[in-house]
């Protein structure tokens, strides 16, 4: 009987999920609307080292990004539910782990204080949130027939990284397009962002790459159909990537991740 109950103790205690790691100190201030803009460099990260996440100027959205590890999405569509303030709102945060934080490499620090973001999202905006799976009409972005145009660059030495594809219009209704040691990952969650369409990866192409190009619509000013998530712009991308770099993009449905948020509240005071 007594070996019959350890035995079930044991069990109980080994179902029961380990404690969620948590902030020891955390302050979250709003940033005044008229406050001066900042100024960040490329390579800028809140996630420090020793468990820390430091960020003088950010959104509830960004950090509900960064706490759940939405990096290939579009925050702007696939993060559901969000109040206006939780957009709009800016804090600035300062948030340490308890004294004796052990000494992680950079992708165990940023997933334990991914963690920790979590239960102070919990804590101070009573964050509920769940995901979805939705099918819906998407882009593959895949290698066109003759193969691919892109010429390789060697990948970035740490501490340099490899940074995303930026994307702007024109006054032309073109758009302009810089990649700087960048993967076929980068360009597709660029392209998501421009097309409003989910882009999923799906060219096999593991290299690293640098571009600027510059793709001109049609003309004589910016008409109000060209725009991010336009037909035309749309078109555009999809005859300059197959002619410039030999890249296909294929409309189809499949399966797209949403963050749905059920709840949430101003946070709470310090």
């Amino acid at each position: 009987m007594r070996l019959l109950l350890a035995a079930l103790l044991i069990g109980t205690l080994a179902a029961q999920p380990p404690t969620s790691p948590k902030f020891d100190v955390v302050s979250i201030h709003v940033v005044p609307p008229n406050a001066p803009p900042t100024m960040r460099d490329a390579d800028f990260t809140p996630v420090l080292p020793g468990g820390q996440y430091v960020d003088s100027r950010t959104s509830l959205g960004w950090m509900i990004g960064l706490a759940y590890d939405m990096r290939n999405a579009n925050l702007g569509r696939q993060l559901v539910g969000l109040p206006k303030w939780g957009k709009e709102q800016s804090y600035a945060v300062s948030a340490k782990p308890a004294p004796g934080f052990p000494a992680l490499s950079p992708d165990e620090n940023r997933e334990q204080v991914r963690l920790m973001m979590r239960a102070m999202l919990t804590d101070r905006f009573h964050l509920q949130l769940h995901t979805e799976t939705r099918q819906e009409r998407i882009f593959k972005l895949e290698v066109a027939k003759g193969g691919a145009k892109l010429k390789a660059v060697d990948p970035p030495v740490p501490p340099a990284k490899e940074n995303y594809v930026q994307a702007a219009m024109g006054n032309d209704g073109g758009i302009r397009m810089i990649a700087d040691k960048s993967t076929m990952t980068d360009l597709a969650l660029t392209l998501s962002l421009v097309l409003d369409r989910t882009v999923v990866n799906e060219t096999g192409l593991t290299a690293h790459y640098d571009f600027d190009v510059r793709w001109h619509g049609p003309g004589g000013g910016q008409p109000p159909e060209t725009q991010f998530g336009g037909p035309e712009l749309t078109a555009l991308l999809i005859s300059n990537l197959q002619d410039q770099f030999g890249l296909r993009l294929t409309s189809t449905t499949g399966p797209v991740e949403y963050w749905v948020v059920d709840h949430v509240e101003p946070p709470t005071d310090n």
